[in-house]
């Protein structure tokens, strides 16, 4: 009776009636008559209306003023997005449909996903439409606007202009080749980097490669000329010519020698036979790369230019087949990468030591005096005797720093697989190598995986694979 009493007394005052001692008497009495229960309830009901009648409104008012973000979309890329129904915004809202008139997009009302492949870049407006969850069928449907904003695909945005043809050391922008080693295949590509394709300068990278089927030997090369040496493409390409041409021109009685050795060392496995290999690949590997060093001095000399202009990486590679096995004997100065992966054997055989400078962002070149200084080089040239099965891999650190990052990656066995696997298909781009197929098909799949996107990694890539 005492709430019943307040309440009618407040009521009053709320309109200016003061209740004297006597008037409360009067509402004690008042207030146990049905009629004013009533009248109390009536009110209380029309109250309990007009707060339901403002709270649906405020609801609806508040999901319109509300600052809904989405995640910004590329253009290319799937998009999928998810109104989250448990938020605290999104509670007794139900979304009804989803509309763009520039975008096609889709809306599953089940799931209250918006999906859609954009084509356009931009930022636009998308309306939503929505009522209350317990609002009847036949209620307004209200409408909501926010934005979403369409990136442009990364590589929309670098240009592709061409190197000027008319400069002494023009080279081709992008370059592939593929052969039989024996047995085995063979498959290298050479792109130039979006990074120098953006400013129309010239392709760094270089390679070259020679198989003598008389001799069962070939000789694989891989070169990256200096980014700030200003002729260190006609460096790489020099390099790698000068390369082949050592083994091109080298006596087959010498190679004989080393195949004989080799042989022995099939057959049974002696410290003789091995010092016999580890000499000669000293000798000759060496002498390689000194003629290569020498020809780029002897272009530096008639340009009358700097040693320092023509810098360059260099890995080297001289192979055979041997039975079940392969030989294989390498030189490496520099960043990028050899190594020998055996899927059978599950083991990877980096042929050498990652060649950082003593800053992050260097490396040694092959120009640089310290190379040949007190047969430093010496420890440079590595041979191996793997399964034949297994793939040789030389790189340039356009591949390297995208796939590998660090140095000691390089020489992680589950890196290889995942390179592996990616070469396979693996990736984003959907992009396959074919290694059971046509020889020429795998040189083209090669050269549009090498296409891949890796944000800031946009060098010249050169990939040489033996498999």
């Amino acid at each position: 009776m005492k709430k019943i009493v307040n309440y009618y007394r407040n009521i009053l005052e709320a309109k200016g009636v003061q209740v004297s001692d006597y008037g409360l008497k009067t509402l004690e009495h008042l207030s146990q008559t049905q009629e004013i229960k009533d009248a109390i309830d009536s009110i209380t009901l029309i109250q309990d209306k007009m707060i339901n009648i403002w709270s649906r409104h405020n609801k609806l008012e508040g999901f319109i003023q509300a600052n809904i973000s989405i995640p910004n979309a590329t253009v290319g890329k799937p998009y999928l997005y998810q109104f989250d129904s448990s938020s605290d915004l999104l509670k007794g809202i139900q979304i009804i449909g989803i509309s763009c008139p520039d975008l096609a997009i889709d809306f599953d009302v089940e799931k209250n996903t918006i999906s859609s492949v954009f084509s356009d870049a931009g930022q636009f407006k998308i309306q939503i439409q929505f009522k209350l969850s317990d609002d009847s069928i036949d209620a307004d449907i209200k409408v909501k606007e926010i934005k979403i904003l369409v990136n442009p695909d990364p590589k929309s945005l670098w240009k592709n202009l061409e190197s000027d043809k008319n400069d002494p050391y023009w080279k081709e922008d992008n370059r592939s080749s593929s052969s039989f080693f024996g047995e085995k295949r063979f498959i290298v590509g050479s792109k130039r980097g979006r990074s120098h394709a953006h400013e129309g300068i010239f392709r760094d990278d270089d390679f070259g490669y020679y198989f003598s089927p008389e001799s069962g030997w070939g000789i694989i090369v891989v070169a990256d000329g200096a980014g700030s040496a200003k002729y260190s493409r006609k460096g790489s390409l020099t390099a790698c010519q000068n390369v082949i041409d050592y083994f091109k021109n080298l006596d087959h009685a010498e190679l004989q020698k080393l195949s004989d050795l080799v042989d022995s060392e099939v057959m049974a496995s002696s410290e003789e036979n091995q010092r016999g290999i580890s000499s000669f690949c000293i000798s000759h590997l060496g002498k390689a790369a000194f003629a290569a060093l020498s020809a780029i001095k002897q272009e530096a000399a008639t340009k009358q230019a700097e040693l320092k202009d023509y810098s360059t990486t260099l890995i080297f590679a001289l192979i055979k087949e041997f039975q079940d096995k392969l030989f294989v004997s390498s030189f490496w100065v520099g960043d990028g990468g050899i190594g020998i992966y055996s899927k059978t054997a599950n083991v990877v055989h980096l042929l050498g030591i990652p060649d950082s400078g003593e800053f992050s962002g260097q490396t040694r070149f092959l120009t640089m005096p310290e190379i040949f200084a007190d047969n430093a080089y010496i420890n440079r040239i590595k041979f191996k005797l793997v399964e034949k099965e297994a793939r040789l891999v030389l790189m340039t650190d356009g591949i390297t720093d995208a796939k590998f990052q660090t140095d000691a990656a390089l020489d992680n066995l589950e890196v290889w697989k995942s390179f592996m696997e990616d070469l396979e298909g693996a990736n984003d781009e959907n992009q396959k190598i074919d290694f059971e197929g046509d020889l020429k098909i795998a040189e083209t799949n090669l050269m549009s995986w090498m296409d891949f996107w890796s944000p800031g990694n946009h060098d010249d890539r050169t990939l040489a694979i033996l498999y």
